[in-house]
């Protein structure tokens, strides 16, 4: 029996920041699915470690995007609309779009062709028994290349966060999901948040299921669950300083806490500099630490000497929000207590007292006293530690998950 042939498309490949992307390439990989990788650039391939080897991983990624622009960009869509081996109803679709574009409509064929840049031998991405897009705004684009003659197969399109939420991005891409959740053959949202969403902007439920991402547990060696919280508090948060994180609501929370405090902060953005200057003239018994970017075997090494996780995520100013955040998952797998507010589908991962702990949204007040009372009652930590473990084992377990996507795969098949 042939191997399926699937096509993981995404906008860009290898990105640090994705690593599930990454990881789920290779759980389809490891259960002898034939794997090939559609994105619209580059990215840097010194994230892919072991997977490029084992793999080959580059070898399996098909790149449609050139960094172009002005004449050479607008050159490269007339060649396409022009020259293009597509059928004429294809190119009736590419060039009746133009009228949508220059009304200021959403994305549409002549968008992506644009985007993409398909040209000579390339044209044609391949016939496969499945594809699975990363992100619905590479969803659409995945049914424009369909429609146009350039893809085949049915479409499965997963559904994470920023997709979900952003104001900017959902007015640009949100008219193009009402025809993507017609024309796709399943929607694959990361939460059941977003599943609920999606069933509001009018998706049939019929072609929903929730599909999480996850961790590969078995790489993480759980820390003494019966360990003592030892003063000061160790506290670490990993992450990206923008404002979707909320870090700044971690270091009020620190600086007000009654506890003897040592936060680790790992991670670097643009709201570095205020977060230093925000960290200035600590209370006794408090010490705030920026690391700056890590090597993924040096945040695990963090993990091993901390108490508490911290990530208060909040909804930004933009309408950012968090998928379900792997960091969170990877924390609770190696036996550390996390503390996170309730926000997008954290919820769904972390029950407030029984596997970790939640505040609300930009609630320093809440972080503070959360703080003190995990340190105050290390008597109860060990059971938490163990729930949060047994939960990742049980619902956020790559092993699990890999074989659920081949299942929704082989479904996609026979339908």
């Amino acid at each position: 029996m042939k191997p399926l042939r699937v096509a993981i498309f995404t906008g860009e490949f290898p990105v640090l920041s994705e690593t599930f992307v990454i990881r789920q390439i290779s759980g389809l990989l490891d259960q002898g699915v034939d794997v090939t990788i559609i994105a619209g650039q580059q990215g840097d391939y010194a994230v892919l470690h072991e997977l490029f080897v084992r793999h080959c991983m580059a070898e399996r990624v098909k790149y449609v995007r050139k960094s172009v622009g002005g004449a050479e960009k607008l050159l490269s869509v007339c060649r396409f609309l022009l020259c293009s081996p597509l059928s004429r109803r294809g190119r009736l679709q590419l060039r009746s779009a133009f009228s949508a574009i220059s009304k200021g409509n959403s994305p549409s064929i002549v968008d992506i062709a644009e985007r993409y840049a398909l040209r000579g031998e390339d044209q044609h991405l391949g016939d496969y028994d499945a594809i699975i897009a990363h992100f619905g705004q590479n969803g659409v684009r995945t049914l424009r290349l369909r429609e146009a003659g350039l893809i085949s197969g049915p479409l499965a399109t997963i559904f994470h966060g920023f997709d979900m939420s952003n104001l900017l991005h959902l007015k640009k891409w949100r008219p193009s999901y009402s025809e993507l959740f017609d024309k796709t053959e399943m929607l694959l949202p990361i939460s059941d948040l977003w599943k609920c969403r999606l069933t509001g902007w009018g998706a049939p439920p019929e072609k929903i299921r929730v599909l999480r991402m996850g961790v590969d547990v078995n790489h993480f060696r759980v820390s003494e669950s019966d360990r003592d919280v030892k003063m000061p508090l160790r506290v670490l948060s990993v992450a990206r300083l923008t404002e979707k994180k909320g870090i700044s609501y971690a270091v009020g929370g620190v600086r007000n806490a009654q506890a003897s405090i040592h936060y680790k902060i790992i991670g670097a953005g643009p709201l570095l500099g205020a977060l230093e200057a925000s960290s200035l003239n600590l209370p006794p018994g408090k010490t705030i630490e920026f690391l700056g970017k890590k090597a993924q075997k040096d945040v695990f090494s963090e993990l091993e000497n901390t108490d508490v996780f911290l990530l208060p995520s909040v909804t930004a100013s933009d309408g950012d929000m968090e998928g379900i955040p792997v960091s969170i998952m990877e924390a609770m797998a190696k036996g550390v207590v996390v503390l996170a507010t309730r926000h997008s589908g954290v919820p769904e991962l972390v029950e407030d007292g029984k596997t970790g702990f939640l505040v609300a949204e930009r609630s320093t007040e809440e972080i503070s006293r959360k703080l003190d009372l995990i340190a105050s009652n290390g008597s109860m930590l060990p059971v938490i530690r163990q729930a949060a473990r047994e939960k990742v084992e049980s619902d956020f377990n790559n092993v699990r998950l890999d074989v659920e996507l081949l299942g929704i795969i082989e479904a996609m098949v026979k339908n």
